[in-house]
């Protein structure tokens, strides 16, 4: 009778080996259905709050050449190169600078390939603003006082919803102009009507190098007040080691955005390198 008891309740009313490993078991299945539980719980809460994911990339480069007067425009014989890079990068939406006209263009798009569509507009300077898409959209010009236009499109994402994008190349030698063509693109793509934009391209200037009480600070102000500056921290687009290549967005959608500059791609005389943008949305649940 003793032996009996000890392995029952110890002799003493307490849990012998059977026991404890009966309490054992009973506690780890209470452990294993409250983990199961809170996880399950977490994972409705996160879909909830946030709702599925999706990635948009954003590419921006200025494919001219190294400033000489008489031609710094992109050179036909670049171009394949160009189409190759922007296909390993695969982004939803380019912005490129220094088109030299919708025909060089053209002829960018057949080495792209199917599924890509591009403009580029008309203006008062011969080195150009496009913009490629590979989603839906709808194309629009932006002009301003000073004879530049920036390309826009109204673009469809495969969430259904409708985002602005704006291919910008801002003046290269006078800040009071590129500063009245910055405030005059934003008014322009506001009048779109779409709170959420991505104004990408060439601005032709660098912040850090700028006195504080210049123009160009007060550019860079009045684009990062309504604004994000998404390549902030992703180094310099240039030779002689300058930012002057921006990816800037306003998106109550960004959840995250993941800037990189792609080094070793510029041939020939090419001067900037690209700028590449991983944007994850988050679109929220109907």
């Amino acid at each position: 009778m003793a032996s009996e008891a000890s392995i029952v309740d110890g002799g003493f009313g307490r849990p012998g080996r059977l026991g404890w490993l009966a309490i054992s078991v009973l506690l780890t299945l209470i452990t294993t259905g409250g983990i199961y539980l809170l996880n399950h719980y977490v994972h409705l809460t996160y879909v909830t709050e946030s709702g599925p994911r999706q990635s948009l990339r954003v590419l921006s480069w200025n494919i001219g050449k190294i400033y000489l007067p008489w031609e710094s425009r992109a050179a036909d014989r670049d171009l394949q190169h160009v189409a190759k890079v922007i296909n390993d990068a695969n982004p939803h939406v380019v912005a490129l600078q220094e088109i030299r006209d919708a025909t060089q263009l053209g002829r960018l798009l057949v080495a792209l390939g199917p599924g890509w569509r591009g403009k580029v507009p008309k203006d008062a300077y011969d080195r150009r603003a496009a913009l490629l898409v590979r989603l839906g959209c709808r194309f629009f010009d932006i002009p301003t006082s000073s004879g530049r236009t920036a390309q826009g499109a109204v673009v469809r994402l495969p969430s259904g919803r409708h985002v602005t994008f704006v291919s910008v190349h801002l003046d290269a030698f006078d800040p009071q102009r590129r500063l009245r063509q910055a405030e005059e693109l934003i008014a322009g793509a506001q009048r779109w009507g779409n709170d959420e934009l991505f104004l990408a391209g060439d601005l032709n200037f660098d912040p850090s190098l700028a006195a504080s009480d210049s123009l160009d600070r007060r550019l860079y102000r009045f684009l990062a007040s309504t604004l994000s500056d998404a390549g902030r921290d992703a180094g310099s687009t240039t030779i002689f080691s300058r930012r002057l290549d921006y990816v800037f967005y306003r998106s109550p959608r960004v959840r995250r955005a993941r800037a990189r500059v792609l080094r070793g791609r510029r041939i020939n005389t090419m001067d900037h390198d690209p700028l590449l943008v991983e944007f994850e949305l988050v679109t929220p649940e109907r």
